[in-house]
């Protein structure tokens, strides 16, 4: 089976389901690298949407991004909202996930931090050049918030978290690694990329961030 992935979403819903267009959920195994809040306006939508995907479609892999680490953190450790940055306090406003969506904010902590077989190796940000630190999750090393020179992991790596200057996915041949944060959060773009079961890339789709998302 192929693989379908999908780069930062950024509570960007309208363009999200745009991109989804082009999934072939019959043929292709559907992975999303994280960061599904903040910034857009439509979280809470983003985050019902890709969890019905989990159940309609049980191989749909989440991986944990920055954002969700970071709101489990604010909330399990009630941080007052003044002192929440300024993007989580924006989504709490309208995303109740204290109370009346606290299931969310559990599948948020539940998330993994990376998706690898065989041909693939899917994190939020890439594994940092010395593979230090790269699953503690409060750590600048670590796959949730890294940025800076890559790890070549023998197999294609996809992450995203760093938005890339072309605002569009830049593969490294030197490190076989591709990013596909496009600049969601930043409302240019939103990217996925088909992979063939044997970790070729096939294809590339890029979405302009809709106005609706961020309007």
């Amino acid at each position: 089976m192929d693989y379908f992935i999908v780069g930062d979403v950024h509570g960007c819903f309208y363009t999200l389901k745009k991109l989804l267009q082009h999934w072939d959920s019959d043929h292709q195994k559907l992975i999303f690298v994280g960061d599904y809040i903040n910034k857009g306006k439509h979280s809470h939508k983003v985050v019902e949407l890709v969890r019905a995907l989990q159940v309609k479609y049980p191989g749909t892999v989440c991986i944990k991004g920055n954002h969700e680490y970071e709101m489990v953190q604010y909330i399990e450790k009630d941080i007052p909202l003044q002192e929440i940055k300024e993007n989580f306090r924006n989504t709490l406003a309208k995303y109740d996930l204290r109370d009346q969506y606290r299931d969310d904010l559990k599948w948020m902590k539940r998330l993994p931090l990376r998706y690898e077989d065989e041909v693939i190796y899917v994190t939020h940000a890439g594994v940092n050049w010395l593979g230090l630190r790269k699953f503690k999750e409060n750590s600048s090393w670590s796959v949730l918030r890294y940025r800076g020179r890559l790890k070549n992991m023998k197999k294609l790596q996809v992450f995203g978290h760093t938005p890339t200057e072309s605002k569009h996915a830049e593969y490294s041949k030197k490190y076989h690694a591709l990013n596909i944060d496009s600049g969601a959060g930043n409302f240019d773009n939103m990217t996925a990329v088909l992979i063939s079961e044997s970790g070729e890339i096939k294809k590339l789709y890029t979405e302009n961030v809709k106005k609706e998302d961020y309007h």
